[in-house]
């Protein structure tokens, strides 16, 4: 058995001898479980992550690393990676997005990668792109991954712009709904007691429901151009949330469905990055 699967196992059993005693405490650590990245993803710095500008940010009570590269360029560009990330995976962009004229500034998240911590949820992650656009922008561009494409979004329908802004999103966590709903499926959770106190937790930290959290709440609030990538058989991020906004027809986003590249593969494509050049 996989380590991550039994890990998974012994969080089933804990839920169901916790929901036992009290059902919210069962609907908390559920919650709990659902924002924890199981393996941080450590990593050794590579020489292309040596060479950029070495950033530390103190976040609430997350110590965060981060770079930047090509400071001082004309144009400003935020990564922000997905859930159970880092900014190593998306190095590869880097020299495409200077060749764009572009300073590139990402950190890793709370809980991944170098940054400490060991828990994430969407209301965190969309303030850091807040605090970092305020720090280290205003941003011309982001490109944002899974989890990472919803902060970006959310992030962007808040802040004030000074203009349009460009957004990549590679397999974009837009359905947060349904991403919670899966996660209490595989976890075996159908008491419905459990699940109000699980969902409770989101209006505890934000005031709003979970539905808030969505890429499609955001849409008009979203004026710049977007490039939108999915893959067919993504089995992380379903591509149906993508197809239903791909209906309502937005005039500023263009979708690219790839098939056989699955939830990382896609940010690696050669094809797809020509795209992406293109874009931005």
């Amino acid at each position: 058995m996989k380590l991550q699967n039994f890990i998974k196992e012994l969080y089933k059993a804990r839920i169901r001898a916790l929901a036992l005693i009290s059902k919210k405490r069962a609907g908390d650590t559920a919650f709990r479980i659902f924002c924890t990245p199981i393996g941080k993803g450590n990593y050794t710095l590579t020489p292309l992550l040596r060479s950029a500008g070495q950033l530390s940010l103190q976040f609430g009570q997350y110590h965060l690393k981060g770079y930047q590269w090509n400071k001082g360029a004309g144009r400003k560009l935020l990564i922000a990676h997905g859930f159970r990330s880092h900014t190593q995976r998306f190095e590869h962009l880097v020299p495409l997005l200077i060749e764009k004229g572009y300073e590139v500034v990402a950190f890793d998240a709370p809980a991944h990668g170098l940054s400490s911590g060991k828990q994430i949820n969407a209301i965190d992650y969309t303030q850091l792109v807040s605090v970092l656009a305020h720090l280290y922008g205003p941003f011309d561009a982001y490109i944002g991954h899974s989890f990472g494409g919803l902060a970006v979004t959310l992030a962007v329908s808040e802040l004030p712009q000074p203009g349009p802004v460009k957004i990549v999103l590679f397999a974009p966590a837009s359905d947060t709904v349904g991403l919670a709903a899966t996660f209490l499926k595989q976890m075996e959770i159908t008491d419905p007691e459990v699940h109000r106190h699980f969902y409770n937790n989101v209006i505890r930290l934000s005031g709003k429901d979970l539905g808030w959290f969505t890429i499609r709440r955001c849409l008009p609030a979203l004026n710049g151009a977007i490039l939108w990538i999915h893959d067919q058989e993504d089995r992380i991020t379903p591509i149906q949330e993508a197809l239903e906004i791909q209906r309502l027809a937005p005039p500023n986003i263009r979708f690219i469905f790839t098939r056989g590249l699955g939830h990382s593969k896609i940010y690696r494509d050669t094809a797809v990055l020509k795209e992406v050049a293109a874009f931005l």
